[in-house]
């Protein structure tokens, strides 16, 4: 569809009412899970000029609804197969798909940080790390003993 410029070309939906229909029927579109590039009526450059130019027919409170309950969708069949409630459910071919769709991707340390804590909980968290064979038997050897490691961790032989 050529889009009109300077009002010379006609509108694809010229009215309110039609404008409005597409709407509906793109938010259970992508509600439903799918892509924008997939409705089958327009295509995503076609959707944006109408949001742009007809927000009161193309509200976007309610295109974020539709495409947080796309996102919603995608996630329940995540949920639904870690459950094993799906048959042959590929976990694979779903990360793939949450990558390309909700922008998923591998985390570094500093953005792994739980929702609860963040960087300022680092040394309660450096406390629960895995520690070394060697770490442990000094650990156990001083509760054996009695003796206290050093506070400050760097005890005969630190793997560290």
């Amino acid at each position: 569809m050529t889009l009109p410029e300077g009002g010379g070309s006609a509108l694809k939906w010229p009215t309110a009412r039609a404008r409005r229909k597409v709407c509906a029927e793109f938010c259970a579109h992508i509600a439903a899970g799918y892509s924008i590039d997939s409705f089958p009526d327009a295509d995503r450059r076609t959707i944006r000029y109408y949001a742009e130019q007809f927000p009161e027919d193309f509200p976007p409170a309610r295109l974020e609804e539709a495409a947080r309950r796309g996102l919603l969708e995608w996630e329940r069949i995540g949920k639904d197969g870690a459950r094993g409630e799906l048959a042959k459910f590929n976990a694979s071919a779903w990360t793939f798909a949450m990558k390309n769709r909700a922008g998923w991707r591998e985390r570094t340390e500093p953005e792994a940080w739980p929702v609860w804590s963040g960087p300022e909980d680092s040394q309660t968290l450096e406390t629960l790390k895995p520690r070394s064979s060697e770490e442990i038997a000094l650990g156990v050897m001083a509760l054996l003993t009695g003796k206290d490691m050093p506070k400050n961790g760097d005890g005969p032989r630190n793997a560290d």
